[in-house]
């Protein structure tokens, strides 16, 4: 059977037209106003520059920090996961409509400088859309796995934007565009948020995301991913015999663990964890980080040990003094793994200030209206098993308009002291009855 690699690619058109008010399924009502520039597959070439390297470190490094930070945030004995490419998407779209200290503030915290993302941001975006098809019987091409990142932001139909921002975001983001009535019909417009995410998704992420009616813009990225260990799907075998697995709280049990396929070198010493991996059909690598005797998983599971077993590309397979070359597999459970929160207090901690300071944050490249953060949600669902792995992730930036001020109230009379005119309306403002008092 044959493997053939397609890229997604998008139908070219203007940030500025303006599509068919539509519902997306039962009930959710927005306007599409454009689609994602039409993006081209990354060539091997691109694929190596120089730029691009560059960016997909300084993504990881945010990567590394982020993780940190959130499972630092999240020790509830749940099974954790994150998608780190998706929150630093979706900041990236916040700093294209940021300006001033705001965006600074943003773009320190990627570790990343504007140019950075005007110049490779596509790139990366091309990157990580992609899907894997197999021919089979009769030639006929069947999806094997997939991974897409898309981009949208959802514009109140009250706001006022910035065409140019609009437009590059289109152009340089490939997002989406749409308008929906959050102020008067949040019920839809929240409808119509999460049937986008579903879809985008595949349907792991089918959330109501709470939008409030003072939300005049939301930036979203969502981040799907699907591949299989074995050419066709085939199942990946278990261990014949049972593994005690030891649980965070202490627990024991007996488990049959999955059997990896086997892949040169040895386990990676980091000093007070191990780590190896193991290899999807598609070559989406799944990296273990396994606590040495003595040592808790919160131990280990700190920013710098990520990073670090992020990095490692050689894993010591050839023993050239003994004429040994070491071929290594891993043996894992079946799991799921997911995350719900509001990672905004985790962003401020990375130094995320302005954005959500309603007197300091400035939007101003996309509109003139006074914005604030209210919230960033991050949400993931992620499952390994037999099959393969499939996870998706959204992260849902809320920018919501500043409630008018409070006026004080100043009390006047209207004293109606000679011949005047009158007008008796309706409720509907039909005129019933209009004259003239000349006398009383």
């Amino acid at each position: 059977m044959k493997k053939v690699l397609a890229k997604f690619g998008f139908v070219l058109c203007a940030a500025a037209c303006v599509f068919t008010a539509a519902c997306a399924g039962n009930g959710g009502k927005s306007t599409l106003l454009g689609k994602p520039s039409d993006f081209k597959p990354l060539t091997s070439q691109e694929n190596s520059d120089e730029g691009l390297n560059s960016l997909r470190k300084k993504a990881n490094s945010f990567s590394s920090e982020f993780t940190a930070a959130a499972y630092n945030g999240y020790k509830n004995g749940e099974n954790f996961a994150v998608s780190p490419v998706s929150v630093f998407s979706a900041l990236s779209l916040a700093a294209e409509c940021a300006a001033g200290e705001t965006r600074t503030e943003i773009l320190s915290a990627l570790g990343v400088s504007y140019q950075d993302l005007q110049n490779d941001f596509s790139k990366l975006f091309r990157s990580l859309n992609e899907e894997f098809t197999i021919s089979g019987r009769g030639g006929k091409e069947q999806l094997e796995g997939k991974i897409q990142l898309t981009n949208s932001i959802w514009l109140d139909e009250a706001a006022s934007a910035k065409q140019q921002c609009i437009d590059a975001l289109s152009k340089d983001y490939f997002c989406y565009s749409y308008a929906a009535n959050f102020q008067s019909a949040n019920a839809e417009a929240n409808k119509a948020v999460s049937e986008f995410v579903k879809e985008k998704t595949n349907g792991l992420i089918d959330n109501d995301f709470h939008i409030s009616s003072q939300t005049l813009f939301t930036l979203i990225n969502t981040l799907y991913l699907k591949d299989v260990w074995n050419e066709g799907g085939k199942d990946l075998g278990f261990t014949d015999g049972k593994h005690v697995f030891t649980e965070a709280d202490g627990t024991v049990k007996n488990i049959n663990l999955l059997s990896g396929h086997y892949f040169s070198g040895r386990a990676y010493d980091g000093g007070n964890f191990t780590s190896f991996y193991t290899e999807t059909e598609n070559r989406f690598c799944l990296k273990f980080i396994l606590p040495k005797d003595g040592f808790a998983l919160a131990d280990v599971f700190t920013a710098e040990n990520i990073a670090k077993v992020n990095s490692v590309t050689d894993y010591n397979a050839i023993d050239y003094e003994n004429k040994i070359k070491y071929m290594t597999r891993c043996l894992f459970p079946e799991y799921g793994a997911g995350y719900d929160n509001d990672i905004s207090p985790l962003l401020k901690d990375m130094g995320i200030k302005a954005l959500f300071d309603k007197n300091k944050c400035d939007f101003s490249n996309l509109s003139d209206d006074k914005l604030a953060c209210s919230q960033v949600r991050h949400v993931t669902n992620l499952q390994v098993d037999k099959k393969g792995i499939e996870g998706a992730a959204v992260t849902v930036i809320q920018m919501d308009g500043m409630p008018a001020p409070e006026f004080e109230e100043v009390y006047l009379d209207f004293a109606v002291d000679k011949a005047f005119g009158f007008i008796i309306n309706d409720g509907d403002g039909v005129q019933l009855f209009s004259g003239a008092v000349n006398k009383v």
